[in-house]
């Protein structure tokens, strides 16, 4: 297997394996998630550490499930992934290991990429996920243990994950080390507080005060951290409500926050705002680029973007192939409008039954066909 490691995540693990110097093992470790080569593998490792607990350290899924997260944004950043990346994508989705669902399908195509780099373990994974699906098995394929190799388990597109602060809490042995758990914590509290903030600014029983210290509170979720919390300052900046003045350059500033964190719908709004006319900054290259990123780690509005983007080239049957195929894309990540769209050409091809079924999907998706748009933004943050 061809695969490239971070010199101290390497030796860390080396150590774990033999049992040998544990806090010199997780101090390398920890060293290699802050500042090595291989981030997405060194907060995998972090993650697993958590999950499956060592001498000294209580196992943790749920608290494994950040790392885990935050090991598939450096994933998906990465435009070489080698062979293992690959794996411990699989592994992601195979075994449940985030905040997303099991996912075999998208499992299997990370594993046939990692095969394709050299990926030996890969291969038998695919033939144990596809035999599962023969024998109609729900099962969620073994955990991992304690004995396993990292050669053998590698494990993990998400999106839909907060950024972790670059400091793994993984032992505490010094004074850094306790404020990265406090990191954590902090984390745990300004989530919540996201949460309230978003309650009150899409509470039809809300007053205006409400609504003005839910923007408080957003910001305070923003400052402490809180990805989320970055896009929906970055999107009322932008203007479209009564509680925030326009202010498309802050508005920029915490699509930026939020993209340092791993936002892939931040990608998508700041590419939108470099495209726009009124911005003093208007980039039509930097806006394409960013929404192209955006689709490219699945982020439903980008890729209905481009749907849309080859809808408007009728003039060639092809390019209505074209939006179709990413429409679906983003309907299938949940996306209503996309699914109307989808209806729309159904349509304009005689294809009734199929235009019901597509928008009976949209309207299952949030698209108000009364109203002809999806739901307001801020009840459906992404990552």
């Amino acid at each position: 297997m061809s695969y490239t490691i971070d010199k101290n995540l390497k030796a860390g693990l080396e150590l774990l394996e033999k049992g040998e110097k544990v806090d010199q093992a997780l101090k390398l470790i920890n060293k290699s998630a802050r500042k090595g080569t291989t981030k997405g593998k060194s907060f995998f490792n972090v993650g697993k550490i958590i999950r499956e607990g060592i001498p000294g350290l209580e196992a943790s899924t749920p608290e494994s499930r950040r790392y885990f997260d935050q090991a598939m944004v450096y994933f998906l950043k990465n435009e070489n992934n080698d062979s293992l990346d690959y794996e411990y994508m699989g592994d992601y989705y195979y075994l449940g290991l985030g905040t997303e669902p099991v996912n075999r399908d998208k499992a299997l195509e990370y594993y046939r990429q990692a095969v394709e780099l050299g990926g030996e373990d890969a291969s038998r994974k695919i033939t144990a996920i596809e035999e599962e699906k023969a024998n109609g098995t729900t099962d969620v394929a073994p955990e991992l243990t304690a004995a396993t190799k990292v050669e053998e388990k590698p494990v993990a597109e998400t999106a839909n994950s907060e950024s972790v602060e670059e400091k793994p809490a993984v032992y505490n042995p010094s004074k850094e080390d306790e404020k990265a758990s406090k990191v954590v914590a902090d984390m745990e509290e300004a989530d919540q507080l996201l949460i309230k903030a978003i309650r009150l600014l899409d509470s039809p029983a809300s007053t205006e005060a409400d609504k003005r210290k839910g923007v408080e509170y957003t910001k305070a979720a923003s400052d402490a951290g809180v990805m989320r919390a970055a896009v929906l300052m970055g999107y009322l900046y932008e203007g479209h409500n009564s509680l925030v003045k326009e202010n498309l350059d802050e508005a920029k500033k915490y699509y930026q926050i939020a993209i340092s964190r791993g936002s892939a719908s931040a990608e998508y709004r700041l590419g939108l705002l470099y495209l726009n006319d009124e911005a003093s900054f208007k980039d039509d290259e930097k806006g394409h680029q960013l929404i192209l990123s955006s689709a490219r780690r699945g982020y439903p509005y980008a890729l209905n973007y481009i749907g849309d983007c080859f809808r408007t080239k009728v003039s060639d049957p092809r390019y209505l192939d074209l939006a179709y195929r990413y429409y679906s894309l983003a309907g299938e990540r949940g996306l209503g409008l996309s699914y109307h769209n989808m209806a729309e050409i159904d349509a304009s091809r005689q294809e009734i039954q199929l235009a019901e079924l597509h928008e009976k999907y949209a309207t299952d998706n949030g698209y108000n066909p009364d109203l002809g748009v999806q739901e307001p933004l801020f009840t459906t943050i992404r990552a």
